[in-house]
């Protein structure tokens, strides 16, 4: 699905300031920055947590991580 507006979203690890380590050892890297909570097993919070389980990430993503909170309402208005 093309989504007009992740063309204007920067990716999670830029938003997060991830190290080049972190950036390569994560799923979500380097096609899934934009929507990385859809990912599982991506490496939270500059690498600090790995959530594996679905259910788990979108709550931890929705509660806890700021790329989440401040991206998803202007990617899915």
């Amino acid at each position: 699905m093309d989504i007009p507006a992740l063309k204007d979203i920067p990716n999670c690890w830029e938003v997060m300031d991830c190290d080049e380590q972190t950036c390569k050892a994560c799923p979500a890297y380097p096609d899934m920055g934009k929507e990385c909570w859809k990912r599982t097993g991506t490496l939270c919070a500059q690498g600090k947590y790995r959530k594996a389980d679905v259910g788990e990430k979108i709550l931890y993503c929705r509660n806890q991580c700021k790329f989440y909170r401040e991206y998803v309402s202007r990617i899915y208005p």
